[in-house]
């Protein structure tokens, strides 16, 4: 390129416009390569402050606000606020095994509407003039009724600690009126210990406020920060007040939704004169925040290399100023024409260093301070590059299988450990065997639609239970986060899943062992009285007929005395057997106590009731069971009767069927007997004189 002479202060103008050129692209160089490592550090953070708050509601508020939804439902919590007599003893029994497996739980206690508390475990004793109206978890359930809640943090009675209260009114069964409430005191070390293994930036931490701005946890800085609420910005953090801004040299604003009252955003505050980056998340289930605190010089500290490389680039600018000046006294060259053609290409984004000149005159110092220049934006490009690998190594290392799908199921992302939760060797094997879809995962399909349909509704799915395929079609429950994200015309599904299968499992089991009987395995009396309190509300409400059977096992204690225990349990097992060959689907059989058994017939009036009954006796007489080498024969009494609606009782109706059992019993055994119009059973005879389908008195007939 051919370089006509100029005149000298065309010459001089040329200089001083070339550098600024160049000083402004060394610095635009630098402010684009900083606000983008910033604003993945930031991303980082965002994500890190949104696994945080689901980790704190499934490893430690979700499973307490469980607990508290199964509590206020026990039976005997809701008959000793409804007057009626419970067994207290159990109730604290299973308290205290309850306690022994949550080591933050404290306390758990229930109250009536008067303020009086009924029971409490580990056991204290209160002041007589004691009113749980005026304390702060009793209030929080009544303002709430219904809903299962927390308090804010506050001192215990008893013992001084600093807890919070998960706590839900305990309602009548029929009509849902509050009886009283139920409490369950949490202390913050557990959530503390979850937030205390998190790795973060030095100088770094993290705190939990209620919704009002109220500390209750925090590490870090965030302890540092937790006695000083009111001094900072963090209560208008919490309560969704705080106007999200950027912060200054930054060239975009942070994203979030802090000014809106969703209390999810960030921004970043002042704090002792060094600015702090405050990511927010709202913690679903008790209406916490969780603040992640990061000191923005944390987060700039990868920029400190181009910083420098950038500030020599610019002395050497300065230096350009001084050659090209010089260059306009002696006259324009060719050289300058190659430096102007290497800084059009760096401006067109090409970085390759040119060795133009290799003298140690002035156009070689500023050949290699050009080449330093492209050597520190390359060095920004790479840095940019490693956040993006820091990023993903997160992702793919997080203990927590992550995901993000288009809305019709494809596969964008998923991490290696979700691949592992799910049977596979690697993302690639995982792709390749479900083709690229989460679709065949589900095992109900419908689930997956109710799931994008809450998400279409804005709505965040949090801790949702699912059942899932593993590879080898082994169905396991999981535990799923997600959130809509994408753009309107293409919307995608992003979030995170835990493998709870040991969880639910241990939950059923625990089901089974509270509603079964051990040696028969069918209804314990427990849950056979809660079925029938529940489907006489159903009987009453929809006037449906519902019948009870209440049946014993003839001359057991003599099957005892001549076989031995062992026996009577064979026998007893037996006769359960053959009455649940001779049930519907929907009956229900209960071991009431010793040989005395029920059977819940929902749908069924008295006359069908008899029939059903008459088929077990004879079902029982016609299977002896076999006991060391010999058949043992075997025959029950029986008693029914039927539901009346509103004007009935549980209890009367026991008292009836329990009547009629007698009866057949006094009756010569091996019979049905039931409340019915004309009285035969009594005599111990029936219509062909077998004695075996009589009824009883009181207005008794045959079965």
């Amino acid at each position: 390129m051919r370089v006509f002479p100029l005149r000298q202060r065309l010459l001089l103008l040329l200089a001083i416009l070339s550098s600024l050129t160049l000083v402004a692209l060394g610095t635009f160089a630098y402010v684009r390569a900083k606000n983008i490592m910033l604003h993945g550090a930031e991303s980082a953070m965002a994500l890190q402050a949104d696994t945080l708050a689901n980790v704190i509601v499934s490893q430690y508020a979700g499973e307490y606000a469980r607990a508290v939804a199964g509590l206020r439902q026990d039976p005997r919590v809701v008959a000793c606020l409804a007057g009626r007599p419970y067994d207290r003893e159990g109730l604290l029994a299973s308290w205290s095994s309850f306690l022994r497996l949550r080591s933050e739980a404290f306390f758990v206690y229930f109250a009536d509407l008067s303020g009086r508390v009924h029971a409490i475990q580990p056991l204290r004793e209160l002041p007589p003039d004691f009113d749980a109206r005026t304390r702060p978890w009793f209030r929080r359930a009544m303002e709430h009724p219904g809903v299962v809640g927390w308090s804010a943090p506050y001192t215990e009675f008893i013992t001084g600690k600093t807890v919070v209260s998960t706590v839900a009114t305990v309602d009548a069964p029929v009509g849902g009126k509050p009886l009283g409430v139920l409490g369950l005191d949490i202390t913050a070390d557990g959530l503390r210990n979850i937030l205390s293994g998190v790795a973060l930036p030095s100088g770094s931490g993290l705190l939990v406020l209620t919704a009002d701005g109220q500390p209750v946890t925090a590490t870090g800085l965030g302890a540092a920060l937790a006695d000083r609420v009111d001094a900072t910005p963090l209560r208008n953090l919490a309560r969704g007040t705080y106007t999200a801004h950027a912060p200054p040299g930054n060239g975009h604003a942070m994203g979030g939704t802090i000014g809106d009252n969703a209390g999810n955003g960030a921004t970043y505050l002042d704090v002792d004169g060094e600015r702090v980056l405050a990511a927010v998340r709202a913690v679903p289930g008790p209406g916490w925040r969780l603040v992640l605190l990061v000191p923005q010089e944390e987060l700039l500290r990868a920029v400190d290399p181009i910083r420098h490389g950038t500030v020599l680039a610019i002395g050497g600018m300065l230096t350009l100023f001084a050659v090209l000046f010089a260059t306009a006294t002696v006259g324009a060259s060719g050289r300058v024409g190659q430096l102007a053609e290497y800084m059009r290409s760096v401006a067109h984004g090409d970085f390759t260093v040119r060795n133009l000149f290799s003298g140690r005159d002035e156009f070689g110092a500023l050949n290699r301070h050009l080449n330093e220049l492209v050597m520190a934006r390359r060095d920004a490009e790479a840095a940019l590059r490693d956040a993006e690998r820091q990023h993903r190594e997160l992702v793919e290392n997080a203990p927590i299988g992550i995901f993000r799908t288009t809305w019709d199921g494809a596969i964008l992302v998923l991490n290696q450990h979700g691949a592992a939760l799910l049977g596979f060797r690697d993302v690639a094997h995982a792709r390749a065997l479900l083709d690229d879809s989460v679709i065949p995962l589900h095992v109900e399909p419908m689930d997956r639609q109710a799931m994008l349909d809450d998400l279409a509704a804005g709505e965040v799915v949090t801790g949702q239970r699912l059942r899932w395929y593993r590879r080898g079609g082994e169905a396991i429950w999981i535990s799923l986060y997600a959130r809509r994200t994408g753009t309107t015309g293409t919307p995608e599904v992003e979030g995170f899943f835990l493998d709870v299968t040991g969880q639910v499992e241990d939950t059923m089991r625990l089901e089974q062992l509270a509603t079964t009987d051990e040696l028969t395995g069918v209804s314990n009396r427990r849950h056979f009285m809660a079925r029938l309190e529940d489907e006489a509300t159903r009987s009453q409400r929809y006037g449906r007929p519902l019948s009870v059977l209440l049946l014993d096992a003839d001359h057991f204690k003599a099957v005892n005395d001549t076989w031995g225990h062992e026996a009577g349990d064979m026998v007893l097992r037996h006769i359960t057997d053959v009455m649940g060959l001779s049930l519907r689907e929907n009956d229900l059989i209960g071991r009431l106590g010793g040989e005395e058994f029920g059977v819940l017939l929902p749908e069924t009036a008295l006359d069908r009731a008899l029939r059903t009954a008459e088929r077990i006796r004879a079902a029982v007489e016609d299977a002896p069971v076999a006991v060391r080498d010999a058949w043992v024969g075997c025959t029950v009494s029986v008693g029914a009767a039927e539901y009346r609606g509103a004007n009935d009782t549980l209890d009367d109706l026991i008292r009836r069927a329990d009547q009629m059992l007698m009866r057949a019993k006094e009756g010569g055994r091996n019979r049905v007997c039931a409340p019915q119009a004309t009285p035969t059973c009594p005599d111990g005879t029936d219509r062909d004189g077998t004695g075996r389908d009589g009824a009883s008195g009181d207005g008794t007939g045959t079965a």
